[in-house]
């Protein structure tokens, strides 16, 4: 999670066994294209969009992006990895190609594990394999310390739980942060469209750099649209109410109790150039994981917050490693 997104706003930033799961009486394929497929899982509001990547007649990997991205943070990750394990990469509500929640709502951060909850539920699946990244990380550390005995392993990179903030500093903001809220719920139209370059520097610099020029091509795919009133131009497609959620601050009591229920094998990938998770909480409910799993492990890497984006070629490796190390692959 991005401390600076916090309190700013940017413009929309041992294994189990297998069963067959990705039936088509189960999922709604609506495109195909080569080993990619996307699906659409059915919710109460809508829908859940997906990208699976693989064999889809074995239990994939769930994977989790960060606040404001989209599944398509693990497009130069994923083909690697799902040689070995397929990848089913989601969009969370609000993000991507997924539904927006109803009007009059606004996101809360504990439903990400609710959801996760309900998407294992759905597949049936015995246990959950989870690769997360940033806010999708903060979200499966919770799954997997609220539900311990459902996940038998859990990949994090540069977030395992929220940062340390000035509670100060979050008191004073919640008036602007609701009075915003209250706003945005009744804008009305199409927001504000620019052109692809345009795009692709708002968003490089939307994530103070973390996301490369390069890499935001990754995400454009998923989270703009092209403007009906200038179809040479883009807009953010993502629900604009994501942009004032009210990250609620928890007590490191409470953090702490939480993390020691985290049993499964933990693997945790840490970019350097990152600014988040290095401030002295972060650190210490870090080593609280450490001396509690006897299966944590940890690398840092040269990268940024989204080194996994960026930087592929570094990330899978460790990945791949882990998995063998801990039999989770044929």
């Amino acid at each position: 999670m991005a401390k600076k997104f916090l309190f700013s706003t940017i413009l929309n930033s041992n294994r189990s066994s297998i069963k067959p799961i990705l039936k088509c009486t189960q999922l709604k394929k609506i495109h195909t294209e080569a080993s990619v497929k996307e699906i659409q899982i059915p919710v109460k509001w809508g829908h859940v969009a997906a990208k699976l990547w693989g064999d889809e007649n074995e239990q994939p990997i769930l994977a989790l992006h960060g606040w404001q991205d989209n599944a398509g943070t693990w497009d130069p990750l994923a083909p690697i990895l799902s040689k070995k394990r397929p990848i089913l990469a989601i969009d969370f509500p609000g993000h991507g190609l997924s539904s927006w929640i109803p009007r009059g709502m606004q996101y809360y951060p504990w439903d990400l594990p609710r959801l996760i909850l309900y998407i294992k539920d759905y597949f049936k699946w015995e246990k959950l394999s989870l690769l997360c990244h940033s806010m999708g990380s903060i979200a499966g550390m919770r799954f997997a310390s609220v539900f311990p005995d459902d996940v038998d392993f859990y990949i994090a990179v540069d977030n395992l739980i929220y940062d340390d903030y000035d509670l100060n500093q979050v008191v004073e903001n919640f008036p602007k942060i609701l009075r915003k809220i209250q706003v945005i719920q009744s804008l009305p139209g199409e927001p504000p469209s620019y052109t692809a370059e345009e795009i692709v520097k708002i968003w490089h610099l939307g994530t103070s750099k973390s996301v490369s020029m390069e890499s935001v091509q990754h995400l454009m795919k998923r989270g703009t649209k092209a403007s009906s009133r200038d179809p040479k131009t883009y807009y953010f497609s993502r629900d604009p109410r994501l942009k004032h959620i009210l990250f609620s601050v928890e007590d490191k009591k409470f953090v702490e109790a939480l993390i020691k229920r985290l049993k499964c094998p933990t693997l945790y990938l840490k970019g350097i150039d990152s600014p988040y998770a290095c401030d002295e909480h972060s650190v210490e409910m870090r080593d609280i994981i450490a001396k509690n799993n006897p299966d944590f492990e940890c690398h840092f890497l040269n990268g940024t917050h989204h080194v996994h984006l960026n930087n592929a070629e570094l990330v899978a490796p460790l990945i791949l490693n882990f998995l063998q190390k801990h039999k989770f692959l044929k």
